[in-house]
């Protein structure tokens, strides 16, 4: 009878989790534009493929300009966004080894995930050498409450 209590007690916080594949589609608001995203557990920030990234001053505080871009997406919308904050990501694949970290700007992003909508903190970089110009990190996967079935794709309707 303990043993039940105890493993009602490990399950719970799962109750109200969704699962989904490691790659899942999502809209980008308000434009519409239609991506993949990798939701990622290994990342805690998201990332969204942007180029022509130009950061600048609006009204004493930071804003950035930037395209979404990916061999994938037909559209380039821009956006002109306040600059939330500036993190540091590690750099994993690059060419230049003696940068171990670049600076990213994050805005707030609305997106459709499943058929609702989130704000979603999103760093900016060019990802147009990866496979999905998105990736969703654990702050967001928290936030859409997602668990991520790794042998799955495309799991939404």
């Amino acid at each position: 009878m303990l043993f039940l209590f105890g493993l009602i007690a490990f399950l719970s916080p799962a109750r109200d989790k969704f699962v989904y594949g490691y790659i899942e589609p999502v809209v980008l608001y308000p434009d519409e534009i239609p991506l993949a995203a990798k939701l990622d557990t290994g990342a805690v920030t998201s990332s969204l493929s942007a180029k022509d990234i130009y950061i600048y001053k609006k009204n004493g505080k930071d804003y950035v300009k930037f395209k979404v871009s990916h061999p994938d997406i037909k559209e380039t919308p821009e956006y002109d966004l306040p600059v939330t904050r500036i993190v540091k990501i590690k750099n994993r694949a690059n060419k230049e080894i003696w940068k171990k970290y670049n600076s990213r700007p994050v805005v707030k992003m609305p997106i459709y995930f499943d058929g609702k909508l989130y704000n979603i903190m999103v760093n900016l970089i060019d990802r147009s050498h990866f496979s999905t110009p998105m990736l969703l990190g654990r702050e967001a996967l928290d936030k859409i409450n997602a668990i991520v079935d790794s042998t799955a794709i495309n799991t939404i309707r």
